[in-house]
């Protein structure tokens, strides 16, 4: 006689052979997130700033030396702009309106003005160009009105040198990268956990649900009278979900990482993060099986709870900063509990910072899947 694990088994293989097969599984566990989640992300990557063509037009004068000294060389040096140097102003206007130039700056001779000139189809180009500009001019301006004003007072030293000395000097003011350690995740990340955590409660319903198909077809009373226990027809059904909802999880977690350059952090975290949140996914479903009455009702039941859950846990935008019930409202779902243990893990910590993501995940679990069996069982030996 064969042993419960071999029955189990033998089910579970039977029912995850056939939802390989499944086009539907297919597309909501793999196509589907993996073709949205590639269109976000290159929304989200913002245009490419790097080696943005620059034309300069300098003259003799304090400003040009300021911007060919300063924030010009420093953007060249990390590939940010490559800058060329023209003659005069007419060759460089050229140059833009071809597009061999996305912006130009324009020191007048006199040094009294500075013109940036831009092209409509290139507006980073225009933005950077503009506000290297403006700075740069306003700084000049600053160090010739403290060297007026320390004339004015009586200085005594040579103004040139007295200049030097102010744009020499380091500033009081520490500029500081806001996003450094803060909770934030890199934006191709967020899209790709959110979007695999959505379809993730799509994919496993392919498993319990199973059980009001199979009742209704008449097979689920076939395989009792094996005899097969109950408890093991459910338990085969759990597994393909959990298995479904693993190789979705996988999938998303490896094609984002290779393909679209996102950074889901330290790997054993991570496999932590989706082995629960793939059983949050599968006790919400198991509920859902225990409170349909037929296969359609259980599929939009399901349906709806995916959706609300996604929007609510932020799938799709944050709702955490939202502030009143709706930051309360959140930290109810599973898919806020995902993206916070991502977030834990920014700036290279170790799998130790999931911890209490992952716990809730569990609680979740345990708080929606154990009534979800009780009721599920009852649909076998309904």
């Amino acid at each position: 006689m064969a042993s419960p694990a071999a029955h189990v088994w033998t089910l579970f293989w039977r029912d995850f052979r056939a939802r390989l097969r499944d086009r539907s599984a297919i597309v909501l566990a793999i196509l589907a997130p993996a073709a949205l989640v590639t269109v976000l992300s290159f929304l989200v990557a913002g245009p490419d700033v790097q080696e943005i063509p620059v034309g300069v037009v300098a003259a003799d004068a304090p400003v040009s030396e300021a911007l060919e000294q300063g924030p010009l060389a420093s953007l060249q040096d990390d590939d940010t702009l490559t800058v060329t140097t023209y003659d005069d102003e007419g060759a460089l206007r050229t140059a833009v309106t071809d597009g061999d130039e996305e912006a130009g700056i324009v020191v007048a001779a006199d040094g009294r003005s500075v013109i940036v000139l831009t092209n409509p189809g290139s507006p980073v180009a225009g933005a950077i160009a503009e506000a290297v500009s403006r700075s740069t001019a306003l700084t000049v301006d600053g160090v010739g009105q403290a060297v007026v004003a320390s004339q004015a007072l009586g200085g005594s030293g040579d103004p040139q040198a007295l200049a030097q000395q102010l744009v020499a000097a380091a500033s009081p003011a520490e500029v500081v990268d806001a996003t450094e350690g803060s909770d934030a995740i890199d934006p191709r990340t967020q899209v790709a956990a959110g979007m695999a955590t959505f379809f993730l409660f799509f994919t496993v319903q392919f498993g319990v649900l199973g059980l009001l198909e199979e009742r209704r077809e008449g097979t689920l009373a076939r395989i009792l009278a094996a005899p097969v226990p109950a408890w093991q027809v459910l338990v085969s059904k759990v597994l393909v979900s959990f298995a479904l909802g693993l190789v979705s999880m996988g999938f998303m977690v490896g094609f984002s990482s290779l393909l679209l350059g996102a950074d889901w952090g330290d790997p054993l975290g991570v496999a932590l993060l989706v082995v629960s949140g793939v059983t949050a996914a599968v006790a919400t479903v198991s509920l859902v099986a225990g409170l349909a009455r037929n296969p359609e009702q259980a599929g939009a039941i399901q349906a709806g709870v995916a959706l609300v859950l996604g929007i609510v846990g932020g799938a799709f935008f944050s709702m955490a900063r939202a502030g009143g019930a709706a930051a309360w409202a959140t930290k109810l779902t599973p898919h806020y509990w995902f993206n916070e243990g991502l977030v834990r893990m920014t700036g290279g910590q170790d799998w130790t910072a999931v911890a209490g993501p992952v716990a809730a995940l569990l609680l979740f679990a345990a708080v929606v899947g154990i009534p979800g069996l009780v009721l599920a069982g009852r649909v076998i030996r309904a």
